[in-house]
């Protein structure tokens, strides 16, 4: 009811109180940019408060912005649509057939088997294999999929020891009892003693602890390596694909200085650096760290070769890879070489050479769609005989029918998640009514004050507000709406834009304190039976808030390392328009409200 009525109160006598205020009180202050910042105010309370669902927040563009005269109605239409977009949607459908034909399944625990299940490396197998698979499909169905493994090896690890212990101890009861009978035959009754009770209850009371200490370390070792796994690749998570749209809709003439090969070289990097930080301090908090047995030839104990076992009969239950298999993962790595060598910056890409050679017609969205169409021609299985082509009717005839293909409509359908689409459309379309209504310039301007605050110092406190902010808002949604802001704000303080979205939008990704923060979070969290005090509690260093700062550090360190030299961050670039006026009136748009 609360919701209903901030809703009505939102979209009834709100916009003209607000524009007006906006309007006639300040002259630092137009009336279509308070219009813009009213629509702004509107998409966050109600992205925010969830009170009607993001995607139908995401439409809100469509009929505010036309009805207050800010942008027409297909200029608003166009932003669902964009380049980016379409590039996500093809990724998204490449990873469905990925999960579909369960090629994931079996490249995890084919690893696994190459890692073997030593609990002081079984971690770093773990946390690897998520993060490579979270950079090619989802985080959620990565986590999903990684979860179960995990929990079914560290079971199999505790019966085996279980076992163990129950062997060794009937070994030193016969020993004893065998030496009782030698120096007495009076006595024909035996009892355990009660320090032997209280033995054997400590002994299962600690492999309980031992084991719940473990499972909760490797559940959030595998959601946390899902959502670092996703900042390698542009694909990887949603709000790489939005800082993509922004750069492209902000400034048009940036020469695609981010496109999937160059995100690639500076994030990939990064993504490794983190990852191996975290599990030494998962490792050390978790397991504890010895280098000995974390490192050192140790013969395999019994209970590691059960679950090892294990593992090897679940990888056998997959059976031989199918005919459909094999061509899910010839497309697969095919979209990855098409990706890297379009245009690698290095050298001339093959897009240059065929398409490219007046001007950019070939994107990276072009290559996503063109191998999801093929998904939809190439068959799932090869008849090799004649006989099972078809059927034959009654005037003996043969009905011929084709064989299936490695995907349908209706599973796409029903597995792309749609809100992702209009959720980046959303935010391309919020970013160009702030752009064309110059509210994002205002914005940028009202934090010219920055200027005095050393760069460095600057990218480390936008990061961490936007780590903060995504513990409790949609990573997406933050981004959205601060994204914009910081292009503006970088032309005032006279900075490559990058330099101040780049890291927070990587830090978008570093959500490790609250269960609701992110969905592999939330996953976790009811998997292993966590607490929240688990997950952030500082005063016994546990993982939320240090896994935050290691992330800040890392992309700084990336960032400042290889990212400036990659990117010439230390220069401003020509694609970028310099706006050192400090007069009360804002300079004119880069973009018309004509222009599409």
């Amino acid at each position: 009811m609360e919701l209903e009525s901030l809703t009505h109160l939102m979209m009834s006598n709100l916009p003209t109180k607000f524009i007006s205020f906006c309007a006639y009180s300040s002259t630092h202050i137009t009336l279509q940019e308070a219009k813009c910042g009213f629509a702004v105010i509107v998409m966050a309370v109600y992205w925010c408060t969830e009170c009607i669902p993001l995607a139908v927040t995401s439409l809100l563009p469509v009929i505010l912005f036309p009805m207050m005269g800010i942008m027409k109605s297909e200029q608003v239409c166009l932003q669902y649509l964009s380049d980016a977009n379409i590039m996500g949607a093809g990724g998204l459908i490449v990873a469905i057939g990925v999960e579909y034909w369960n090629l994931h399944k079996r490249l995890a625990l084919g690893i696994l088997l190459l890692v073997g299940v030593r609990p002081a490396l079984l971690m770093m197998g773990f946390m690897s294999i998520t993060a490579f698979i979270s950079m090619w499909i989802t985080s959620i169905a990565a986590t999903a999929m990684m979860l179960p493994i995990v929990h079914s090896v560290l079971e199999q690890l505790k019966q085996s020891e279980a076992e163990q212990g129950e062997v060794q101890k009937n070994r030193d009861n016969q020993a004893l009892n065998t030496t009782q009978t030698k120096s007495s035959t009076e006595d024909t009754v035996e009892e355990q003693s009660p320090q032997e009770l209280l033995s054997n209850e400590e002994r299962r009371l600690n492999l309980e602890q031992k084991y719940q200490r473990l499972r909760k370390g490797m559940s959030l070792a595998v959601s946390y390596a899902a959502s670092i796994g996703g900042t390698a690749t542009l694909t990887g998570s949603t709000t790489n694909l939005i800082l993509k749209g922004q750069i492209d809709k902000l400034f048009p003439d940036n020469g695609e200085v981010i496109n999937y090969t160059s995100w690639f070289l500076f994030s990939f990097p990064n993504m490794v650096l983190m990852l191996v930080t975290s599990w030494l301090f998962l490792q050390f908090l978790y397991l504890g760290f010895n280098v000995k047995t974390t490192f050192g030839c140790i013969k395999a104990g019994s209970s590691e070769k059960q679950a090892y076992s294990g593992i090897k009969n679940e990888y056998r239950k997959l059976g031989r890879m199918s005919f459909a298999e094999w061509w899910v993962l010839v497309l697969f790595l095919l979209l990855v070489v098409l990706w890297f060598t379009r245009a690698p910056g290095f050298s001339t890409g093959w897009a240059s050479l065929l398409f490219n050679k007046e001007r950019t017609f070939v994107t990276d969205a072009t290559v996503s769609i063109f191998i999801s169409i093929l998904f939809f021609i190439i068959p799932s299985k090869i008849e090799c005989s004649c006989r099972n082509a078809g059927s034959v009717d009654i005037s003996g005839k043969r009905n011929w029918k084709a064989p299936p293909t490695l995907m349908n409509w209706e599973l796409v359908q029903k597995k792309l998640p749609w809100n992702i689409m209009l959720l980046l459309g959303g935010a391309f379309a919020l970013a160009r009514g702030c752009e064309v209504s110059k509210l994002s310039l205002w914005l940028g301007q009202t934090l010219e004050p920055l200027k005095n605050v050393p760069p460095v110092a600057l990218s480390f406190l936008l990061c961490f507000v936007m780590a903060m902010l995504t513990e409790i808002f949609n990573n997406a949604v933050v981004s959205t709406v601060l994204l914009p802001v910081f292009a503006s704000m970088a032309k005032v303080v006279n900075l490559h834009p990058l330099y101040v979205m780049l890291p927070p939008t990587i830090s978008a990704s570093f959500a490790f304190m609250l269960p609701v923060a992110t969905p592999p979070n939330a996953i976790a969290y009811s998997y292993a039976n966590l607490k929240i005090i688990d997950m952030v509690r500082p005063l016994s260093v546990k993982p939320g808030i240090v896994m935050n700062v290691i992330g800040i550090l890392c992309v700084n360190l990336a960032v400042h390392a290889w990212g400036t030299p990659m990117f010439q961050l230390n220069e401003i670039p020509s694609w970028v328009n310099i706006t050192t006026t400090t007069t009360p009136t804002p300079t004119p748009s880069m973009f018309p409200a004509t222009t599409l």
